[in-house]
């Protein structure tokens, strides 16, 4: 069950962890969409303010908070720190008065804004709970891979060309976490996929370890049996369940194309056969 020692405590505060296509965007269009009979808005998950892009992160930060005026108050680089800004600006922030406040923070974010301590030490306060995903780390290669291959990984800017999820208060965001319908499986680099993996792996050992409250999630449980999933999640947040919502949810996720992992690589055999002994339990065809 997810805690908070907020000087509000009325709100719970909770951070979604995970990879690059890892399903934490999937996750937060889910909870963004989430009410109850007497509160259409108990809780906002922040997606994307802490993107790589600018004009992502601006954007973004003004649908919710609001225009910044001449001073700037989204996550300026050189101006308000990744610290700063989680501390100052989002927890506790609730606008429309909302139970719980989230934001996803993945592992490159952690890496690139020098993150770890930060979140070592406010877990270990009791400020924020943890929400860790977990994807198979060639899972969200390959699909890292097939965005980029297509031109449609990281755009400045929402587009019509994507398909768009909701993000908080009716906001229209592009999201990366599922194969594209139409493409074909992707050639990726041994050398580049085993370093990734690695790298995946170490960040999420890193990140269980840094919060005792935290729930794992599995992205296979995410997508293929949402409402249990939901059930836990909504638990651990302290809110109540809601039936119709999850059902909802499960409905959407069922019908995403969720693609095995052998059928996005194209050379899955070669890859396979040149994994180190650690990672080789980590090449499961079948994993989504």
């Amino acid at each position: 069950m997810g805690l908070n020692f907020s000087e509000t405590p009325e709100i719970l505060n909770f951070v979604i962890a995970g990879q690059v296509s890892g399903g934490h965007k999937l996750l937060a269009e889910a909870l963004n969409s989430y009410e109850l009979d007497d509160h259409p808005s108990p809780l906002t998950c922040h997606s994307v303010l802490l993107s790589e892009n600018p004009a992502v992160r601006r954007y973004y930060h003004e649908v919710y908070f609001g225009p910044s005026g001449s001073t700037p108050d989204w996550l300026v680089e050189g101006h308000i720190s990744g610290e700063q800004y989680l501390t100052n600006k989002i927890f506790d922030n609730a606008l429309l008065g909302e139970k719980a406040i989230g934001v996803c923070v993945i592992y490159k974010h952690m890496y690139d804004r020098d993150l770890w301590d930060y979140f070592l030490n406010r877990c270990r306060s009791g400020d924020f709970c943890l929400i860790n995903l977990n994807r198979n780390p060639f899972s969200c290669f390959a699909c890292i891979k097939l965005w980029e291959r297509n031109n449609f990984f990281l755009r400045d800017v929402p587009s019509a060309s994507y398909q768009p999820y909701t993000d908080v208060v009716g906001a229209p965001c592009p999201y990366y976490s599922h194969f594209p319908d139409s493409s074909a499986p992707v050639h990726i680099s041994v050398a580049e996929a085993i370093d990734f993996a690695r790298a995946h792996v170490a960040a999420n050992q890193k990140s269980a370890s840094m919060c005792d409250d935290r729930l794992e999630v599995g992205y296979e449980e995410l997508v293929g049996n949402f409402y249990r999933t939901s059930e836990e999640i909504l638990r651990f947040l302290d809110l109540p369940l809601n039936h119709r919502w999850s059902v909802r949810w499960t409905r959407y996720f069922q019908e995403l194309e969720s693609v095995p992992l052998r059928r996005m690589i194209a050379n899955w055999d070669s890859l396979c056969s040149q994994l180190p002994s650690d990672l080789k339990e980590l090449a499961d065809p079948g994993a989504l």
